[in-house]
């Protein structure tokens, strides 16, 4: 477990990248697609995040939020293919709340293996 902490920065740091990376023109057919990758994206960084720093999980999902909406803030202002959606910003809150129940779950289940 004590590479949680650089895991997470990387994953952070991966779903950042990956959601300024030019794309093309999605159809709105997809777009119940796009929410739920933000959906899957901030409920995997949650749980990450719980275990990377279990003592300051409120920061680790307070951060996430925020992360949230700078991405969104990011994909208006520095790239021509990608517009800010206040709807993405509620998946990730939704994966967010998911992640945080999927953590809960988890430490409860099993604390003892997450202690190392």
């Amino acid at each position: 477990m004590r590479y949680m902490p650089l895991f997470f920065s990387i994953a952070v740091v991966l779903t950042t990248i990956l959601a300024l990376l030019p794309s093309p023109s999605v159809p709105q057919v997809f777009q119940f697609w796009d929410k739920a990758q933000h959906t899957l994206a901030f409920t995997v960084l949650t749980i990450t995040g719980g275990l990377a720093f279990p003592k300051k999980l409120k920061l680790v999902y307070i951060g996430l939020i925020m992360h949230g909406a700078l991405i969104e803030i990011m994909q208006n202002s520095l790239t021509t293919t990608r517009f800010g959606d206040v709807l993405d910003w509620l998946a990730d809150g939704v994966g967010v709340v998911i992640g945080i129940v999927a953590y809960a779950s988890l430490t409860s289940v099993h604390p003892e293996s997450l202690s190392d």
